[in-house]
């Protein structure tokens, strides 16, 4: 709900009650979810389109604004206001863009873009937990004429200011965010009031939301909602402009190509890695590497133990051409008794993949950067080998590189060349070459990762510090006693 309230800020201290024992923020958005139609209603709604009036009260301004949005994490949002002309700003999950009359198209970067992205989740109050690490319930507070229970969200460092939101403790329903903002023109403290809840479908949801922020204020009103309705595929692609933009971009930075890497000699490699999660030895992968003048083959399989579910991989292969376009990848896995596999062959910019997750092949064709790294959602993690052959060494500048997460989306990458650096494992001290990976899940949400290399590009250590989790090659093991699995 908050794309009505935050589409527009570029334009522009509580006390506590008395103790009272406080529920969890999990009670009080269980509480707003019942309040308003409840979880199946909020599952069954994967799009909806918002029409809309705003008003800028103290300037006499006045426009439309439609909000179109998808699950699981697209929206367009168009203003058209008079003296200013139309106002596009919108996400297609990976890139969040804004595009005026006024000023030319801009892409976001930074906070301004991972709280785009985080705003962009379709039915968000079904996954506040993901968005925001930490949510505390502050306390009580009176708002808008609503004894209120305040929440508190804070997003993961780096990627926005806490936001403070206010449920009326009665009916559950939200009344009032507060947050501050990063624009264009530096942070921007604002607040959002909702009223007005009406029935649209089965959910019930404001359809007056004011938003003040920088000494202005702007009213929106809802004239209707449609609810999943037939979209257009192409409702949430990146506009011309915004493309070229990208593209011009791109153009400036050094990529992860044949050009700029080291060689990588021809012949077979095998590895094994042994991956470790909050310490505990949780997976292991074997799997081989072969190079030639044709390209590179890289297969293998694996086995995790996660809690109860065992997830058995047993394949994950990848084959390139010379210059390390992706031909052909194939995964088959299976967690619990429930069978996954992708067979996807790669030609003239799309991806061709055949998925079956038990239920019988489908066919989904993806949009693919030719040069796209291949990986899969989670585990394996030696797919990763690719992009630490082609990473220059040469250059401690970003170098972008298109990251095709096997059988759902293509999203932007960066690798960065740290440098050389002496690590510890059990028994001996190596040096090795530090890359940084940095990007988004196909569903928004950031993701890093730290691969350390041999000086033949081979995977030595591995480490995605958000998820707890570290893989090591075999005869490098982690200092110090393993734990033991839990």
């Amino acid at each position: 709900m908050n794309k009505l309230a935050f589409s527009l800020l570029i334009f522009v201290f509580p006390i506590a009650a008395a103790d009272e024992p406080l529920p969890s923020v999990d009670a009080i958005y269980n509480h707003f979810i019942s309040a308003t139609g409840g979880k199946a209603a909020w599952e069954a709604r994967h799009s909806q389109v918002q029409h809309a009036t705003i008003e800028f009260p103290k300037q006499g301004i006045k426009g439309a604004i439609t909000i179109y949005e998808a699950a699981p994490d697209k929206y367009l949002a168009v203003t058209e206001l008079a003296a200013i002309g139309k106002i596009a700003a919108g996400s297609n999950g990976a890139v969040a863009w804004e595009n005026m009359a006024l000023t030319g198209p801009r892409i976001k970067k930074g906070v301004e873009k991972a709280e785009a992205l985080r705003d962009g989740v379709f039915n968000s109050p079904l996954y506040w937990k993901k968005l925001y690490p930490k949510g505390e319930t502050a306390g009580s507070e009176a708002v808008e004429g609503h004894d209120c229970y305040k929440v508190v969200l804070t997003p993961r460092e780096g990627e926005g200011k806490p936001i403070t939101e206010f449920f009326d403790k009665k009916s559950g329903l939200m009344v009032k965010t507060t947050t501050t903002a990063a624009s264009p023109f530096g942070e921007i403290s604002a607040e959002i009031v909702y009223d007005d809840y009406r029935k649209d479908g089965d959910l019930l949801s404001p359809f007056r939301v004011v938003t003040r922020a920088a000494e202005q204020e702007y009213v929106v009103q809802v004239q209707s909602v449609e609810v999943n309705p037939d979209l257009p595929q192409d409702t949430f692609n990146l506009p011309a402009e915004v493309t070229a933009l990208l593209n011009k971009t791109a153009e400036t930075k050094p990529t992860a190509s044949p050009e700029n890497r080291a060689a990588t000699s021809a012949g077979a490699d095998s590895g094994k890695l042994a991956i470790y999660m909050a310490g505990h030895p949780v997976a292991s992968e074997t799997y081989t590497v072969k190079t030639s003048d044709d390209g590179v083959e890289i297969d293998g399989s694996g086995s995790a133990t996660l809690g109860t579910i065992k997830v058995n991989i047993e394949r994950f292969d990848v084959r390139t051409n010379s210059k390390y376009e992706p031909l052909e990848a194939i995964a088959k896995a299976k967690m619990g008794q429930i069978p996954m596999s992708v067979d996807a062959t790669f030609s003239g910019g799309q991806a061709k993949n055949q998925v079956d997750t038990g239920q019988g092949p489908q066919t989904k064709m993806i949009p693919v950067h030719p040069d796209a790294v291949v990986v899969n959602a989670n585990l394996p993690l030696y797919p990763w080998t690719l992009l630490a052959m082609r990473a220059s060494f040469e250059t401690r500048e970003p170098q972008q590189v298109p990251v095709y997460v096997l059988g759902q989306a293509e999203v932007p990458g960066s690798v960065v060349f740290k440098g050389r650096e002496p690590l510890q494992f059990s028994g001996k001290s190596i040096e090795l070459n530090h890359l940084t990976v940095s990007g988004a899940t196909p569903q928004g949400q950031p993701i890093s990762l730290d691969l350390w290399v041999d000086d033949h590009r081979k995977l030595i250590k591995i480490a995605v510090p958000s998820q707890g989790v570290e893989a090591y090659q075999e005869g490098f093991e982690p200092k110090g006693e393993p734990a033991r699995p839990q």
